[in-house]
């Protein structure tokens, strides 16, 4: 048998590393884009629905707000910046992007259903039309 030992070196190491985090800069920059379409597609009203948005990488509570006795006619920009706020928490939350082979979008909200289908938003499918 025939082996050989091979070393690599630091600066081998080091692009290694940039390659890296060149990879997880582009992950986490579509989930930023996806993000921002999903926000600034949605409507606003109570803003229940638009900080609704939550990513996840597997089971668990989705973030959902009911706009029951929610105050109507929220500034819009406020509250999709705040609906944006939280993708990105929950992009940073996420413990090794790299590694990660799913990320759901979802809206929690009770009223998502109705926003997508029912008013006609299609938020959903804006997103899937845009980003794939």
């Amino acid at each position: 048998m025939l082996s050989a030992n091979i070393e690599i070196s630091k600066s081998l190491k080091q692009k290694r590393l940039l390659l890296g985090q060149t990879v997880e800069e582009v992950a986490k920059d579509k989930l930023i884009s996806i993000a921002q379409t999903a926000v600034s597609v949605s409507p606003v009203d109570t803003g229940a629905y638009v900080t609704s948005f939550s990513y996840s990488v597997g089971p668990g509570r989705p973030r959902g707000k009911s706009s029951h006795n929610k105050p109507r006619g929220q500034n819009p920009e406020a509250k999709r910046r705040e609906g944006l706020e939280n993708l990105i928490s929950d992009i940073n939350r996420i413990p090794n992007l790299l590694n990660t082979t799913a990320i759901t979008l979802r809206n929690g909200s009770p009223h998502a259903s109705d926003v997508e289908y029912k008013h006609g938003y299609a938020v959903f499918a804006i997103v899937r039309n845009l980003h794939g």
